[in-house]
C-alpha cells in the first residue's frame, strides 16, 4: 500500500515549530484507491494549479501597494510602524498563523458549499419567529446578511489573534496615534498575508500537487475498477431497479472524471516544472517590495 508524508501544512508547521527534533512525520495511506477520492481527482489536480496561480496574483497586488503605506497614515513614528512591519513579514511565516489559515480555509470552504441551505434556514427561521409575533416586515435578508458579516468578522479577529503585529498595534495604540490604528491593522494584516502566501502557501501547493501527481496511476486503476463494476450490475438481469440506478450513477462519475484526465495529469505536471522558479522569483520580489518600504520607514523623521 502506497503511503504518503504528513499533510504539507502539516510539515511547514513542524518545521517552524519543532526544528530541532528528529522524529519523522507520520504517514497515512493513499486515498487513491477510494472511489470518491479517485471522482474528485480531476478536480482536485485544477484547484492546485489554479490555487497556485490565484495566490501568486493575490500575493503580487498586496505588495505592490506597500509604496502607499507610509502616506495612508497621519504623522506616523517610524521606527514603531516599521516594528509593526517586521512582525507582520515574521507572522505570516510562523506555525500558527499557518495553522489558523488552514483552519479558516476549511470554514471558508464549508459555509461557501453550504452558504445556500444555510442561508435558507436561518433566514427561514427568522422569517418564522416574526411571523409568530406577527410581524410582516422581511427580516430574512437581514439575519443573512448579519450571519455573513459575523463569519467574516470572526474569522478576522481569530486571525488577528495569531498576528503578532496586531499584539504590537494594540501595546502601543498610543504611540502609533489613534488615527493610525485602523490603517495599521489593516496594513499589518495585507503583510501577513502576503507573507504566509509568498513564503507558505505556494510551496505547499506545489507539494500537494506533485504528491497528487505520484497518485496519478492509482487513481485511473480506481476509476477503471469503479466502471467494471458498475457495467457488471448494469449487465445483470436480476438487479433491482435502484441498484442500476446506483450503478449508473457510479458509471457516469467514472466517465466524467476520467475524460480529460490524462490532459490534467500533463498540465499539472508542467505546472510543477514551473513552480520553483516562480516562486523564488515571487519570494524575491516580496523581498525588495518589502526592504524598500522598510527603508521609506527609517526615512521619516524620529520621534
Amino acid at each position: 500500500m502506497r503511503t504518503f508524508e504528513l499533510t504539507p501544512i502539516a510539515l511547514l508547521v513542524i518545521a517552524f515549530t519543532s526544528a530541532c527534533t528528529t522524529q519523522p512525520a507520520p504517514a497515512f495511506a493513499s486515498s487513491a484507491n477510494e472511489t470518491s477520492y479517485a471522482e474528485r481527482y480531476p478536480t482536485a489536480l485544477l484547484g492546485a494549479r489554479t490555487e497556485f496561480a490565484d495566490n501568486e496574483t493575490h500575493a503580487r497586488e498586496i505588495f505592490a501597494e506597500f509604496p502607499k503605506y507610509p502616506a495612508q497614515l497621519t504623522n506616523p513614528d517610524g521606527e514603531r510602524v516599521s516594528e509593526v512591519v517586521s512582525r507582520a513579514d515574521a507572522a505570516g511565516k510562523s506555525g500558527a498563523y499557518a495553522r489558523q489559515m488552514e483552519e479558516q480555509g476549511h470554514v471558508s470552504s464549508f459555509f461557501s458549499e453550504e452558504k445556500d441551505e444555510l442561508n435558507q434556514k436561518v433566514g427561514g427561521a427568522a422569517q418564522y419567529a416574526a411571523k409568530q409575533k406577527e410581524c410582516t416586515a422581511d427580516v430574512s435578508s437581514p439575519a443573512i446578511g448579519a450571519l455573513d458579516k459575523g463569519v467574516d468578522k470572526a474569522m478576522e479577529n481569530r486571525l488577528r489573534d495569531h498576528d503578532e503585529a496586531q499584539r504590537y498595534i494594540e501595546d502601543n495604540q498610543d504611540a502609533l496615534g489613534k488615527a493610525n490604528l485602523e490603517k495599521l491593522q489593516k496594513q499589518a494584516d495585507d503583510i501577513s498575508l502576503a507573507s504566509y502566501l509568498v513564503h507558505v502557501r505556494v510551496k505547499q501547493l506545489k507539494l500537494e500537487l506533485s504528491q497528487l501527481i505520484d497518485e496519478s496511476s492509482d487513481v485511473k486503476k480506481t476509476l477503471e475498477r469503479s466502471d467494471k463494476e458498475a457495467q457488471a450490475v448494469l449487465a445483470d438481469a436480476a438487479a433491482s431497479k435502484p441498484a442500476k440506478a446506483t450503478a449508473q450513477k457510479r458509471v457516469d462519475a467514472a466517465k466524467k472524471a476520467s475524460n480529460g484526465l490524462d490532459i490534467e495529469i500533463e498540465q499539472a505536471k508542467r505546472a510543477v516544472q514551473e513552480m520553483d522558479a516562480r516562486s523564488d522569483k515571487l519570494e524575491k520580489d516580496y523581498s525588495t517590495a518589502l526592504d524598500a518600504l522598510q527603508k521609506a520607514l527609517k526615512d521619516l523623521p524620529k520621534k
